[in-house]
């Protein structure tokens, strides 16, 4: 029996926003995902991002391509206000297609693939501290329970 899809955000420590993927998701879910990560960017914020993607399946090639057309169309967006991105990846097949869409997408905004929670956040925080929101980096180490010399860089 296949994995129940679902994609869920959580910006309950924002300027960080987790986002988890599990399963495939559906052309649905997907639009709405994307539609989702839209409105982040209208919020006009700097921020970081965990994408976990650790129980997720992969994009079918539509969806990927639209991804890749999203990225596109935001990119200017992205490039001032996303300060990265930390992907938890797992599988090699997620990191092979991951790095073919952000390819094709000339991704503008730098990017982490972590292999654990605590690496994307200790990332994540650097992020953010390097962009003067110390106090935002500070409550995702404590959050995290990262030391106080983690995602420093």
């Amino acid at each position: 029996m296949a994995t129940p899809s679902h994609i869920t955000f959580d910006d309950s420590l924002w300027p960080l926003l987790v986002v988890r993927f599990t399963g495939m998701p559906t052309n649905q879910q997907f639009e709405e995902y994307m539609a989702r990560r839209g409105s982040y960017l209208a919020r006009n914020q700097k921020h970081t991002l965990i994408y976990d993607t650790v129980s997720f399946t992969v994009l079918s090639p539509e969806q990927r391509q639209r991804q890749i057309h999203w990225l596109k169309e935001h990119k200017e967006s992205l490039r001032t206000l996303s300060l990265g991105s930390a992907l938890i990846i797992t599988s090699p097949v997620v990191r092979l297609l991951l790095s073919g869409v952000l390819h094709f997408s000339q991704a503008s905004s730098p990017y982490h693939a972590a292999r654990s929670m605590s690496d994307a956040a200790s990332w994540c925080a650097g992020r953010l501290a390097g962009a003067g929101l110390l106090a935002e980096a500070q409550r995702v180490r404590a959050h995290f329970g990262l030391t106080p010399g983690q995602g420093t860089g």
